[in-house]
């Protein structure tokens, strides 16, 4: 009997592991959560990114408003779009420090003047609801669909 009681003994301090099955439900939880948590997150990323580039639109419009007041026309660009960084340059650096960039390096802001006494910006959002959100009077390019307009 007392032999018996020993080897109990032995086997209960020996076993110090968890068993296969208990180390599989525990990674399948581990994976479960941290793919719901990814997602969110890759959200909340998209949604900043958008701010920002709202941001910085509207940025863009102050600077513009104030070199309108000084020079009693916007900049012009003879009615196309361009990207920002050769068209809006003479804003550099009297109606701002530097133009913003847009957040994905892929992509640029645009701006357009109208008959110079109008302009338009526009911006591509990742997360937009709505298939175009826009203050212009003029129509977007093909893949942008937010818009700061004057106008």
């Amino acid at each position: 009997m007392n032999r018996k009681l020993l080897t109990t003994d032995y086997r209960l301090l020996t076993k110090r592991g968890f068993t296969l099955i208990e180390l599989l439900v525990v990674i399948s939880i581990i994976g479960l959560l941290s793919s719901v948590g990814l997602a969110s997150f890759t959200r909340a990323q998209e949604r900043a990114r958008d701010a920002k580039r709202q941001s910085d639109l509207t940025s863009l419009r102050n600077s513009l408003e104030i070199y309108y007041s000084e020079n009693n026309a916007y900049v012009d660009t003879l009615g196309s779009w361009q990207n920002i960084d050769t068209s809006l340059d003479v804003l550099v650096p009297t109606y701002t420090k530097v133009l913003p960039a847009d957040p994905m390096k892929d992509q640029t802001y645009r701006y357009r003047s109208v008959t110079n006494q109008g302009y338009c910006l526009e911006a591509i959002l990742e997360a937009a609801t709505e298939p175009l959100q826009t203050t212009c009077t003029v129509s977007l390019e093909s893949g942008y669909n937010f818009g700061v307009g004057n106008p």
